[in-house]
């Protein structure tokens, strides 16, 4: 996701003189002031439904992020570890 802020420019001027102060709180102050209604916006913002295309696409996405965080070396379970009979063997 990607935000941009649209600032006054006295707020920009504010923002840039407190960098170069290296006023942290006065950054903080600043970005919080200018970040509040977008985050409120956002907040009530109702989320779409996926398409099953979309939920697809976000699904393989996410399936290429873990196998790439894994490594190639990872051993895969068995047929039995993922069947039923596996998954309650310790559970009467």
């Amino acid at each position: 996701m990607q935000l941009t802020l649209e600032l006054s420019s006295d707020t920009e001027v504010q923002l840039r003189e407190s960098i170069a102060h290296r006023d942290a709180d006065a950054v903080r102050r600043l970005l919080v002031e200018v970040l509040t209604p977008t985050v409120e916006a956002l907040l009530q913002e109702t989320p779409a439904e996926l398409t099953d295309a979309e939920f697809t696409v976000v699904a393989d996405q996410l399936a290429d992020e873990l196998t790439a965080g894994l490594g190639p070396n990872v051993p895969s379970l068995s047929d039995y570890a993922v069947s039923r009979a596996g998954i309650y063997e310790d559970h009467p």
